[in-house]
């Protein structure tokens, strides 16, 4: 890949943009067509897929694109038995789509703007790394037998509640961080070192989302006595039991990735 990123950007601007545009049209068809985005999740991820592509070349659309399409994939697979429970459903909209997005742009722009490459490639892969491994660990993990635990009292929680974790979901995120890991390192000519670092700061990164989802992210409790990150039930308001009311499932996954860039800084600068 990094042959065809120098090919890419030795092509004039003009043309460098008429591909982005027209690989943006067809990842759009695509996502409309297999609902995996609203439209305003469409229009985000062609305006920061576009900016990314521009920026940082193929190589880092191509580990991006396999974040969205492992998703996709997972999300057809594995059935969503949280829907009560999550604010949103299956179709990622347009904030969700800049959560789990802008963190890895901080890579980005450090890899176009300052001397850094290597240091914001490892950024930028981090946070996508994040992301697989927080999407991964989410679904696989409601395959488990048993409910989760709670990552803060280790109590057992109801399947999909925003801070619970499960031995099958984190071997999962640890598997999602790593191939994102090896997908970095192969296509941007990255030395092995880097390997560990990516991946590492994956998997923290998504058990960062669970302990601000089982601390800081709002839930409210139905009449019934079930929790759900749903103000309103049914036309009824619901009662706030824990967390901060902006705290919902976009901060958090924004949060996170910003987590996980920051690890691998300190891991790749340091170390």
């Amino acid at each position: 890949m990094a042959y065809i990123d120098s090919l890419f950007f030795s092509l004039s601007p003009v043309i460098r943009l008429l591909i982005i545009l027209l690989l943006m049209a067809v990842i759009a068809i695509f996502a409309a067509r297999k609902k995996q985005l609203t439209k305003g999740g469409i229009l985000s991820a062609v305006v920061i897929g576009s900016i990314l592509t521009y920026i940082a070349g193929l190589s880092a659309l191509t580990i991006m694109l396999f974040f969205f399409l492992s998703a996709a994939i997972i999300g057809k697979v594995i059935p969503d038995a949280s829907k009560s429970i999550h604010k949103k459903g299956g179709n990622r909209d347009f904030a969700q789509v800049l959560a789990n997005s802008i963190p890895s742009l901080t890579g980005i722009f450090l890899l176009r703007f300052t001397s850094y490459h290597t240091l914001g490639i490892v950024m930028f892969s981090a946070a996508i790394a994040e992301a697989v491994a927080d999407t991964w660990s989410g679904e696989i993990g409601s395959l488990s037998k048993s409910d989760p635990v709670s990552i803060i009292t280790f109590t057992r929680v109801p399947k999909g509640l925003s801070g619970g974790v499960s031995a099958l979901g984190t071997l999962a995120g640890l598997l999602g961080s790593a191939l994102v890991a090896l997908l970095s390192v192969g296509c941007f000519t990255l030395s092995l070192i880097y390997l560990p670092i990516i991946t590492v700061a994956g998997i923290l990164g998504a058990l960062f989302d669970s302990l601000l989802g089982a601390t800081l992210q709002v839930h409210y409790r139905r009449e019934d006595g079930s929790l759900t990150e749903h103000g309103e039930s049914d036309g009824k308001k619901n009662e706030r039991v824990r967390g901060i009311p902006f705290m919902d499932n976009d901060m958090v996954n924004l949060l996170s990735g910003f987590f996980s860039v920051l690890i691998a800084f300190l891991l790749a600068f340091f170390l």
